[in-house]
């Protein structure tokens, strides 16, 4: 049934259940209840209270995409035009707690998610004036911002089929453009894979450039440049660049990419995200039985939120945006309400979250680093950080302390003789520490086979005698002494990973690390006493 034939609801109507349309919906039990009284606005059949949103014919689920968080959204239609978006009760971010999986679809659709501003503001996006609503053809030369709309069809079939497409701009009358069909020069997926190994051969010095093209002299017209085939086919010149690489959107352009034959998919994402990822990628790397630091994700490694007693938001903010704040918001907001948590805040701004600290830190733009380093400092130099934890230098060490994890602080670090700068870390049978022990490793190409590797030990001081150590070892317990400036005995300087933090942090005083920042000390040292009175239970976002 249409919504433009009836009433709009009266205020008091409308306030009686206003709670289960904002930021959150109430827990579900009782909303359920409250859905199946007789004067409850959303099942009301008086004509002062309609809500046509509810009806399925006017909803269209769909996925929000203003952040890379993803949630789960209702679009509310009014006679076709988009008036209200919502948290769909179906995604996980959206509902804490999440709904029974036995839920009706009745009772569903009039349960609303909840859902951040970011999200809201796609009505101003839907409809914005200046959106793309039509294809742009350039009409005068680039950069004189000249250009006319064609439609579509048209816009499609230049793309393909090329041509003389400016012929209407001085000085580009006979200019030939190339469309996709002809840059499509290499079809053969054959010949495609022939000349793909050929070039692999190249890199591995198997065969020489020449060789190549003597192979392939009748095929030499389908690359960029024969002298280089690593260019690849012509085809490697249509590149597709698209938005954010979510799942769907990402396998599909794969396919179409394959099936053109360019190798150039490119996805898109933001600064700060990708800044993100790659410091979460090498901060969960781990030594592998092989020798090497890999297995880390691209991840967004959150804080357990619900669960801390001392946060400090350093630039996030929880309330206005930040990574899925329909999910994470509802897990703070009732133990700040009961004390149970406590917040400071790292922002130039006195945002909404800030309104909501025990401890507001208005900190310069771009001084974060003096910021850490004045808390580190304070830590260290009132031994107030985990010593226990640090000290574990291995699996086994870890375990025996039922620890979770353990750290790389007490690995020691060779330092350059000559700048006394922090190079790589210290390996045992390169120091004189121990000997190298070889092992048989499953060979990861081919199973029925092994391969040798020889594992050289990183290094710890330990009652200040230098051991060897492997990280994976599930047997032999060792801790390491933790502020190490030393040598080993072939004569190679080291300092231990903490011991290099405290020198970094111990450049310069709370008092002008705090001036950095613009901060007041005591607010600072107040904050570095809570987040190490929190212990385990103490985190950084």
């Amino acid at each position: 049934m249409s919504t433009s034939s009836v009433p709009s609801p009266s205020r008091r109507a409308f306030l009686t259940k206003g709670a289960l349309l904002g930021f959150a919906a109430s827990p579900i039990a009782a909303l359920a209840a409250s859905n199946r009284k007789e004067g409850a606005v959303l099942n009301s059949k008086r004509p002062d209270s309609p809500y046509g949103h509810t009806d399925p014919e006017n909803i269209i689920y769909s996925v929000c995409l203003n952040c890379n968080t993803g949630c789960g959204i209702k679009c509310k239609l009014e006679d076709g035009v988009l008036t209200k978006i919502d948290g769909s009760a179906y995604s996980p971010w959206t509902m804490v707690p999440h709904l029974p999986m036995n839920t009706s679809l009745e009772t569903a659709a009039l349960v609303d998610g909840g859902l951040c501003p970011k999200g809201q503001s796609s009505l101003q996006s839907a409809y914005d004036p200046y959106r793309l609503r039509k294809v742009l053809k350039r009409a005068g030369q680039r950069g004189e911002n000249k250009w006319v709309s064609i439609d579509f069809d048209q816009a499609i079939t230049e793309i393909v089929e090329g041509g003389k497409l400016f012929a209407s701009v001085p000085g580009e009358q006979d200019r030939q453009v190339e469309g996709l069909r002809q840059i499509r020069a290499l079809t053969d997926a054959k010949l495609s894979k022939t000349m793909s190994d050929d070039v692999a051969a190249i890199w591995a010095k198997k065969m020489t450039v020449a060789e190549f093209k003597t192979k392939h002299v009748a095929h030499l017209d389908k690359l960029i440049d024969p002298d280089h085939p690593d260019f690849g086919p012509k085809n490697n010149q249509f590149v597709i660049n698209w938005g954010r690489r979510k799942a769907g959107r990402s396998e599909f352009i794969k396919r179409f990419g394959d099936g053109y034959g360019t190798t150039n998919l490119h996805g898109h994402t933001t600064v700060c995200q990708g800044s993100l990822y790659f410091a979460c990628k090498a901060m969960s790397e781990q030594y592998t039985v092989d020798g090497k630091f890999s297995g880390g994700k691209k991840w967004y490694w959150q804080a357990d939120l619900e669960h801390s007693r001392y946060v400090l938001f350093v630039g996030a903010n929880l309330f206005e945006g930040n990574y899925g704040p329909t999910n994470r918001t509802v897990r703070l907001t009732e133990n700040l309400a009961t004390g149970r948590t406590k917040i400071a805040v790292a922002d130039p701004r006195f945002s909404k979250l800030a309104g909501k600290a025990a401890k507001w830190l208005p900190i310069k733009p771009a001084t974060d680093m003096a910021l850490a380093l004045a808390i580190l400092r304070w830590m260290i130099e009132n031994e107030r950080y985990d010593k226990k934890f640090v000290a574990n230098a291995n699996k086994a060490a870890a375990t025996a302390d039922k620890e979770k994890s353990w750290t790389n602080l007490t690995w020691l670090v060779k330092i350059d003789a000559k700048t006394g700068q922090p190079g790589s870390f210290a390996r045992a049978s390169e120091t004189g520490v121990a000997p190298a022990e070889k092992r048989l490793l499953p060979d990861p190409k081919d199973a029925t086979k092994t391969i040798d590797y020889e594992e050289k030990f990183f290094v710890v001081m330990q009652d200040g005698k230098p051991v060897a150590v492997d990280p994976n070892d599930t047997k032999t317990a060792i801790k390491g002494d933790l502020l190490v400036d030393g040598t080993l005995p072939d004569g190679t300087r080291v300092k231990s990973g903490l011991q290099l933090i405290k020198e970094a942090a111990f450049e310069r005083s709370i008092a002008d690390w705090c001036a950095e920042a613009g901060l007041e000390p005591a607010d600072v040292i107040s904050v570095a006493r809570d987040l190490a009175a929190a212990g385990k239970q103490g985190v950084v976002d």
